[in-house]
């Protein structure tokens, strides 16, 4: 408007409009409308481009942050599974542990069991019953708690056999044999009932 103004007073002062000074006016305004395009253009543009990093940049950063927490969830899962682990085989090993030893006790107690038996064997092979009963007792005690069923009521036979002889030859048991029968009677099974009470008799008879 400025421009226009300033043409039309030029044009009013040097007299009237020719076909080249309304050329020159259409010309100038034309400029002065490319340049004004040119730098709407240019801003729009500068916006645009502004808009797109910005756009570009923000997804970087959210992207990162994504990676960022799914890392540390995947961490954090990854700790919990390997302290899990860690647990699972802490128990696993002193359960082996626990089992290991019970079966050398076992192992232990069995092999105290078998030589009570030997030297029951060798008291009843020599005649000493009143010995045979003390060995034959510890004997039922080991195997009763080893769970040796089969050779415990061997044991119990045995403990049995040698009471009656005792009885039959009325020979008298001392302190020791007596504290073992008395031990050895709660090792003896309810299927074993009949040979439990008879060695609950002949034991009393022994012992009055």
């Amino acid at each position: 408007m400025l421009v226009n103004t300033f043409l039309t007073t030029n044009l009013a002062e040097s007299g009237p409009l020719t076909w080249d000074m309304a050329k020159q006016i259409i010309q100038t305004q034309s400029n002065l409308a490319v340049f004004a395009i040119t730098i709407l253009v240019g801003l729009a543009v500068l916006l645009v481009a502004g808009s797109w990093i910005w756009n570009i940049f923000l997804r970087k950063y959210e992207l990162k942050k994504a990676i960022e927490s799914l890392k540390s969830e995947m961490l954090c899962e990854r700790k919990k599974d390997f302290a899990h682990l860690n647990k699972e085989v802490t128990d696993e090993i002193s359960r082996m542990k626990q089992e290991i030893k019970k079966d050398i006790s076992n192992q232990l107690t069995l092999l105290e069991a078998g030589k009570a038996r030997l030297f029951a064997l060798v008291n009843e092979q020599n005649n000493w019953w009143a010995g045979a009963v003390g060995w034959w007792a510890e004997a039922v005690v080991k195997y009763g708690q080893c769970k040796d069923d089969y050779m415990l009521r061997v044991a119990v036979v045995g403990v049995l056999k040698s009471l009656k002889e005792c009885e039959k030859q009325k020979v008298s048991l001392n302190k020791k044999q007596r504290e073992n029968i008395k031990e050895c009677l709660s090792y003896i099974p309810e299927i074993l009932g009949k040979e439990k009470r008879e060695i609950e008799d002949k034991f009393s008879k022994l012992s009055s």
